[in-house]
């Protein structure tokens, strides 16, 4: 027999499963330990498997509980944006937003976007991911992160995804301005150098990773795998590795010590779009968000 399954039990099981523990989810859910092992066991009856294994260090998620894991996650958040967007439609301008941004964008559009989004709407909490689309995919899918300003690569993009062209930006070969390489028009004359590049996991640092290897460089060449902008800037500025970042960005961060090279042969455009979940709306102030990053990428 299937019982009914509650928004209650379910809510029950995402914090287990984020907290670890039977005892720490009822702390956080302001419920009792036997109350909160109720709904748990009562979401079980209801889906006729196991979720949850009880050790001694708290609770693991079987295979079961793993499946329905990513489904609950998902439920949790599409409600909370449901009542976030009936809220902003009936004019309470309040929630979260979680935006996902490349460290390019982080630099650029960024502070003047989010100034602007905060005079209009100052009651909206945003929290800021930075990294490459491949690091908040995951968030993506599951509702955590409700949009991405970053790089596309010239794959296919998965198809739950759904991606907005908004604008592109060079990409430049960058070294300290002495470097015995300053002088250098050809990618294959820097096929020596240490270079030190973000993971290429997608999107431009994977186009680029495919450029270089074209030019001679092999697939295990970049010494120094560094997903920090500013760290990277660091390295290039006191050694002789050379990197790439979009153009203009050194001397936006008064990295005068540093060059961008000129070369014949030169680096991947960087093709930026905004990037959500495949057919779900955003929300209206999430929406006004996603708007001053089209607005700010055609004026700068």
């Amino acid at each position: 027999m299937q019982y009914p399954i509650k928004l209650h039990q379910i809510r029950a099981f995402v914090e287990v499963s984020r907290c670890g523990s039977i005892r720490g989810a009822a702390r956080e859910l302001g419920l009792s330990q036997p109350a909160l092992t109720k709904a748990i066991r009562e979401l079980e009856e209801g889906l006729g498997a196991a979720l949850l294994l009880r050790t001694s260090q708290g609770v693991t998620l079987t295979d079961s509980g793993r499946a329905f894991d990513q489904h609950a996650h998902l439920i949790i958040e599409e409600l909370r944006r449901a009542r976030e967007n009936v809220e902003q439609l009936n004019g309470v301008l309040r929630g979260q937003i979680v935006l996902g941004v490349s460290a390019t964008v982080a630099r650029t559009l960024l502070p003047q976007v989010v100034a602007r989004f905060r005079r209009e709407l100052p009651n909206v909490k945003l929290r800021v991911i930075e990294g490459q689309l491949s690091s908040m995919a995951a968030g993506l899918r599951d509702g955590n992160v409700d949009f991405s300003i970053n790089t596309v690569s010239s794959g296919v993009l998965e198809s739950d995804l759904e991606a907005q062209p908004l604008f592109t930006k060079p990409f430049v070969v960058v070294m300290r301005r002495n470097h015995p390489k300053s002088g250098a028009r050809h990618l294959r004359e820097l096929i020596d150098c240490d270079w030190v590049l973000p993971t290429a996991r997608s999107g431009y640092y994977a186009d680029l990773a495919d450029t270089l290897e074209r030019h001679g460089f092999a697939r295990d060449q970049v010494s120094v795998v560094c997903d920090s902008f500013t760290t990277s800037l660091n390295l290039l500025q006191h050694s002789d590795m050379v990197g790439a970042f979009a153009s203009q960005m050194t001397a936006q961060h008064g990295m005068g010590e540093l060059v961008e090279l000129m070369l014949e042969d030169p680096l991947p455009v960087a093709a930026f779009h905004l990037v959500k979940r495949r057919g779900v709306p955003l929300t209206p102030v999430a929406s006004r968000l996603a708007r001053l990053f089209e607005i700010e990428s055609r004026a700068s």
